[in-house]
């Protein structure tokens, strides 16, 4: 059982779904959402995770740990209790898909985490922590309402409401941080920090500072990862491509830029990755 939701207003602007998934061991082959944290049901027991730079929240609703590996050191794990918040990457990391086999979670747009906590979102760049850690006893008491909770409906209307009662900051970022994710978004491709800087009224040091504080990463890391996130976009599940075509269409100086880039995202060449997709834009089966 899988289920999306798009919270309404005020929560909209900093969350892209809530999501539910119920079974993944069970229903092999059945498809699963694609977003970060959600374990799809394949008979592999890992998951390598691919960099999006955004922030995310899961509830396991078993009684095992959250733990979060080094992609490319099993041994190395973070352990998040039964709640994780896993902050903005900008390299892989692999999650356990057979002890996370009903989970919920929260997957906030770009910068979405920022007025929840009182931390600054680069604190948990590239990490992943117990969330009991920065609310303290609420992490626990919302997952004993989750799982009380009579339907998946009940779930995220409490998620809902427990995010909005966590709420330590207004809602809105920073105007010229809002103005230069959105300018990245956009066109990752083409965008630049000196682009960037002819539209804001910052210097470019005020304007790295505020958007690893409330984005997680430097403007240069958030672009180079949302280019990553579009040729993974360009190339999904294709049969054939054309490397060289998709590096200059991303942006890329050279076939070798690209690679590079590719690499230190994925940890994985481009055809290796074509070769291991699945449905799920960033999601790769490990052994």
């Amino acid at each position: 059982m899988h289920r999306l939701y798009v919270p309404l207003p005020p929560l909209a602007p900093l969350i892209r779904c809530f999501w539910y998934w119920d079974g993944a061991p069970h229903h092999p082959g059945s498809p699963t959402p694609d977003v970060p944290g959600t374990p799809t049901p394949q008979p592999h027991t890992r998951e390598r995770l691919m960099p999006n730079g955004e922030a995310s929240i899961v509830f396991n609703l078993r009684d095992d740990g959250i733990r979060v590996y080094d992609a490319d050191d099993p041994s190395r794990f973070a352990s998040c209790g039964l709640v994780g918040l896993s902050g903005a990457r900008t390299s892989c990391c692999a999650i356990d898909t057979v002890t996370e086999d009903r989970v919920l979670g929260v997957q906030f747009r770009p910068g979405g985490a920022f007025p929840f906590f009182r931390v600054p979102a680069g604190e948990v760049a590239n990490r992943s922590v117990a969330l009991e850690d920065l609310w303290r006893g609420a992490p626990g008491e919302i997952r004993e309402q989750l799982l009380a909770a009579p339907s998946v409906d009940a779930m995220f209307a409490i998620l809902e409401c427990g995010l909005l009662a966590h709420l330590v900051r207004p809602l809105e970022l920073h105007p010229a941080i809002e103005f230069a994710r959105d300018h990245i978004c956009r066109a990752p491709h083409i965008a630049t920090v000196s682009g960037v800087m002819e539209h804001i009224g910052l210097s470019q040091r005020r304007l790295i500072e505020l958007f690893r504080d409330q984005v997680g990463l430097t403007p240069k890391a958030f672009c180079r990862v949302r280019r990553f996130q579009r040729v993974l976009e360009a190339v999904h599940r294709k049969k054939s491509v054309e490397w060289v075509q998709v590096a200059l269409d991303g942006g890329y100086y050279d076939q070798a830029h690209f690679i590079h880039d590719f690499q230190g995202f994925s940890g994985l060449t481009p055809a290796a990755y074509l070769a291991r997709a699945t449905e799920h834009l960033n999601h790769v089966p490990m052994a």
